[in-house]
């Protein structure tokens, strides 16, 4: 068994208001080097809104993630003034001023100018360029920066003997370079959409989820052998050791909503299904990937996932059953086993909303296991290292044990507080690593 952790990258302690490539993302490896933990989950890094989820680009990186000391030490910028540190993300573009004096004081070199060979990067130079009425080359500097600093720190993470998970969101959003320079892979009429993506009723959301993405025209991209997608795959086998998958469920079946109705009247459509993942396994094998299995799965769906080997998740807040003191789920080899992950509750949080008697039950249980804790964090946290999977990952949040405030993103709901945490500094974080690390 091999442990990770999942901290995303904007949840770094900053001095700028974000978490970013920085030093304090190499601080953080050198933690988990420490700790003897293997891997590292950091969320989506794509360009896009507040949502990681929602991308305008796959091949173009977050400009948020720039690091302004690294700026600085090449040369291009002369003073940074710091932020007051809070525990919550402003997204207030406050780097941007840096990013144009950088710019100004940036000379062309031949690794920019093989950079730029690059046509998706260029591509979506273009189309910001268009939206937000900037110098095309500002955004292509943008993803030279970020491209170089991105590449450094996986190189030290590799030095260090960390894994990267990165995770692959399902659907772009529709204002996006995406769709815009590929129109014909998406359901639209007249450029517009008329189905929209989203998810059923299930223990994430009674109402089922509206995401409001553009669904894939499949049908189409069959017709090439799915090169749009197969070549985002490549982008992202280039930059992780892992991918997680998101929504795996959609390559099976697909969730379609009339854009003008709620979710729960959507209904699901036959997805591509083998005829892509043949397509996938000719580039790459199945120890690359993990897939997001949860939700409303049915059996065709856990077929296709087996039938490629994929690794599966379980997330231990939807398996446990307190009240019966008993876990709901397989407990195999081949699978990834979280506490939570960004989408859940705090571990702490979870126990805190639950009724006495499942708290009280759930504690028995895990006395009866061997898992008996003061902390009930620590008790779960020793529970998942006694499975069979041969990966488990804990959010920080879990590590530490912070209660629902430290909720990354609450699914379905415009919460202010979704994808907004922060941890101030890694203090708490190795004092409660200095206890569980001695546990795996």
């Amino acid at each position: 068994m091999e442990v990770g952790i999942l901290l995303p990258i904007f949840s770094l302690p900053s001095k700028y208001g974000i978490g970013d490539f920085g030093y304090e993302a190499y601080e953080f490896i050198d933690i988990l080097k420490y700790y003897n933990v293997k891997y590292w989950e950091i969320l989506p890094i794509n360009e896009g809104g507040v949502c990681p989820y929602s991308p305008i680009s796959y091949y173009a990186l977050n400009k948020n993630f720039i690091s302004l000391d690294k700026l600085k030490d090449m040369g291009l910028l002369n003073k940074v003034s710091k932020k007051d540190k809070r525990n919550r993300i402003v997204y207030d573009n406050y780097k941007e001023q840096y990013y144009l004096e950088a710019f100004n004081n940036f000379k062309e070199d031949n690794e920019y100018k093989e950079f730029i060979k690059n046509e998706k990067i260029v591509m979506f130079a273009k189309y910001m360029s268009n939206k937000e009425n900037k110098d095309e080359k500002y955004y292509l500097f943008l993803q030279y920066i970020l491209d170089k600093q991105w590449n450094e720190l996986k190189s030290y993470a590799h030095k260090k003997g960390i894994k990267l998970i990165g995770d692959m969101p399902i659907y772009p959003d529709f204002d996006s370079c995406e769709v815009k320079n590929n129109p014909e892979c998406y359901q639209l009429e007249n450029g517009e959409m008329k189905y929209v993506s989203g998810a059923s009723p299930d223990y994430f959301n009674e109402n089922g989820q509206k995401w409001g993405h553009p669904l894939y025209n499949f049908n189409y991209m069959e017709n090439d052998n799915f090169k749009y997608l197969i070549d985002r795959y490549k982008e992202y086998l280039s930059k992780y050791d892992v991918i997680r998958i998101d929504h795996f469920r959609a390559f099976d079946t697909y969730y379609k909503i009339p854009i003008n109705k709620q979710a729960k009247d959507g209904w699901y459509m036959l997805g591509p299904g083998s005829k892509f993942f043949d397509e996938l396994f000719k580039i790459t094998t199945w120890d690359r990937f993990i897939v997001e299995d949860l939700g409303d799965i049915r059996k065709e769906t856990e077929d296709l996932r087996d039938k490629y080997n994929f690794t599966r998740m379980k997330i231990l807040q939807y398996t446990l059953d307190p009240l019966n003191k008993k876990d709901n789920y397989d407990d195999v080899n081949n699978m990834v086993f979280y506490t939570g992950n960004h989408d859940n509750n705090t571990i702490v949080g979870w126990f805190n909303e639950l009724f006495k008697i499942k708290q009280d039950k759930l504690k028995e249980f895990l006395k009866e296991q061997g898992c008996e804790d003061n902390k009930i964090n620590y008790a779960l946290i020793k529970y998942v290292l006694k499975s069979k999977a041969r990966l488990v990952i804990f959010p920080v949040q879990d590590i530490i044990g912070l209660d629902e405030n430290g909720r990354i993103n609450l699914p379905g709901y415009a919460n202010i507080d979704n994808w907004s945490w922060e941890l101030l500094d890694f203090n708490d974080f190795k004092k409660h690593m200095d206890i569980v690390s001695k546990w795996w």
